[in-house]
């Protein structure tokens, strides 16, 4: 990459208070209640620590709006723990007994609430698991006894993420193709249509819009075998070269 990389460690407290956006580009909303439990379970386990990683998430920073964070990488996580803290704000902020606790929630209630009114999720499925995680996270912290207020401290306070912000939309996706390279592999139609959605000008907000929804909408299974075996076949046959792998 060209330019620098810059990356911080944060906590959650101060992942929640930037001001962050999830890009139209960007896929349904995924996670389960497998993922929250799986969240909750790793909090009771190293709850002792002095720090505990969540893992990356990677912004992207648009030099005109310096103060606003594009979330290319980390959507998922980034949007259970907001609907985690908004849950815990919801059922235990009017009981809380230790008061910087207290404080810090409440110093999370407005921006939180401000990602709330800008953000809309146009996709049935970002719909869904956001409304069930938020039902079961709401069931999970009303707990006392197996989510007590170190718990809660824990979570905000000591759990952290590694956040790498880049300027270059087109070095974010590298970025992000490279960070998910070592995980979950991505479709190709994913990068593609991040890549064409990002040419989209601010006259085009409700057509691009409405492209996201029809993506979305198509059969992932049906557009990796376009890719797979005809596409990227014939791309490579009209090169000269062999197309036996993807």
């Amino acid at each position: 990459m060209s330019q620098v990389l810059r990356h911080k460690i944060i906590t959650v407290k101060e992942l929640l208070g930037l001001s962050l956006t999830i890009p139209e580009y960007q896929r349904p909303y995924k996670w389960t209640s497998r993922h929250i439990t799986q969240l909750f379970e790793d909090i009771d386990v190293h709850k002792e620590k002095s720090a505990y990683r969540l893992g990356t998430i990677v912004f992207h920073q648009n030099k005109e709006q310096q103060n606003v964070l594009n979330i290319v990488d980390g959507q998922q996580r980034t949007l259970t723990l907001i609907l985690a803290v908004k849950a815990i704000i919801d059922i235990r902020l009017a009981e809380i007994v230790r008061q910087d606790l207290k404080n810090t929630l409440t110093e999370l209630q407005k921006p939180l609430d401000d990602f709330m009114a800008r953000t809309k999720f146009a996709n049935n499925i970002s719909q869904h698991n956001l409304h069930q995680n938020y039902v079961d996270l709401k069931r999970l912290v009303s707990r006392k006894e197996d989510f007590t207020e170190t718990h809660i401290d824990f979570l905000i306070n000591k759990c952290e993420v590694v956040t790498f912000y880049l300027e270059d939309i087109s070095e974010a996706f590298q970025f992000f193709d490279a960070q998910n390279a070592r995980g979950r592999d991505l479709d190709p139609h994913d990068l593609l249509k991040a890549f064409h959605l990002r040419e989209f000008s601010e006259a085009e907000i409700a057509l691009k819009g409405a492209s996201v929804v029809y993506w979305e909408d198509q059969k992932s299974e049906a557009l990796t075998e376009l890719f797979e075996k005809y596409l990227y076949r014939i791309r490579q046959w009209a090169r000269g070269h062999s197309a036996r792998y993807f």
